[in-house]
């Protein structure tokens, strides 16, 4: 009964002393770091610099911005997409998480869905880069504000036309 005694003295001590829990971390959250990327610009004809209405710009995944035998893979799943307006403007934002940016760049692919109505153009994937992008926005607990870059983008247009 002794030994017992002692040792439930020993442990209550230790116990007192040390706490009933870590002291080192304060408070534990749940979440990814995420920001909003934002790219604006103007999509134009390549040979004649003339904007281009009805082009559908998207955000697409990593995982999707793979060519096979010289083509673009149609995505299954985009993020959030735009369409060029009259004067071939376009301003696409979206929320990622750290995982999904690989070396400050992210996969946009382009492509002409309105037909015939403008000229047929050829599908194209390209990497915005946002290593010297605009920061605003405040940044808070996991969110690292909004990052914006201007690109604008040639399209090429099909040889059957």
């Amino acid at each position: 009964k002794n030994l017992i005694r002692l040792t439930n003295i020993f442990l209550g001590s230790l116990l007192a002393l040390f706490g009933f829990s870590n002291c080192e971390d304060a408070r534990v959250e749940y979440g990814v770091p995420n920001a909003d990327y934002n790219v604006k610009g103007k999509v134009v004809d390549k040979v004649d610099s003339k904007p281009i209405k009805g082009i559908r710009v998207a955000f697409i995944p990593y995982h999707q911005a793979v060519t096979m035998y010289g083509i673009l893979p149609a995505p299954y799943r985009t993020y959030k997409t735009v369409t060029t307006d009259d004067t071939g403007n376009y301003d696409l934002t979206d929320n990622f998480s750290i995982g999904e940016i690989q070396n400050d760049t992210l996969p946009v692919y382009v492509q002409d869905v309105d037909g015939a109505e403008n000229g047929l153009y050829k599908d194209t994937l390209i990497y915005v880069g946002f290593k010297d992008a605009v920061k605003s926005g405040k940044s808070t607990s996991w969110y690292n504000g909004k990052f914006s870059v201007e690109k604008n983008i040639e399209l090429k247009r099909k040889a059957n036309e």
